[in-house]
This record gives structure tokens, sequence and C-alpha cells, in this order.
């Protein structure tokens, strides 16, 4: 996925999304996971509610906790990069 700016969103990346303030913690489009969420690499496995996480990115937010994005659903600014 990539920011309005055209930058690619990134594992690591600090962000606001539609409001609150987060950290991207998977990247399922590139198949890249930060350290704890190494299992969360399971393109196939169907989550609560249907569908799969096989594209998108997770983004874990202090008000709502994990937050499952895919291009084109939602407001993501980037903060900061882990890449500075």
């Amino acid at each position: 996925m990539q920011y309005a700016t055209g930058q690619k969103m990134k594992v690591g990346d600090e962000v606001v999304a539609d409001g609150m303030r987060g950290l991207i913690v998977c990247d399922f489009d590139s198949r890249e996971f930060a350290e704890g969420y190494e299992t969360w690499d399971m393109p196939t496995t169907e989550m609560l509610g249907g569908g799969t996480l096989s594209s998108g990115v997770m983004i874990e937010t202090a008000e709502a906790g994990l937050i499952h994005y895919v291009d084109g659903i939602g407001v993501i600014d980037r903060v900061s990069s882990r890449n500075r």
C-alpha cells in the first residue's frame, strides 16, 4: 500500500489512521511483519467474519487496538518512518 504522497507504507512506520495514532505492524502485500507479529503470516486462513489477511496493512492503535486496512479504505498519514 502507499500513502497519498506515493510513498510505500512500511512495517515500523508511525502513522495517523482515521485520526488514531498507531504503528504499522504487518504489511500483508509484502509479507513483512514486526517482531512479535511473525505468526500473522497466514494468507489462506479465514478470519472471523470472513476474508483472509492476504493484502493491506495491520495498524496497532492505542484507541482501537489492531485495525486491518486494505487499499482504498481509510485515511492513513505517515508521521515518521523506521528508515529516517
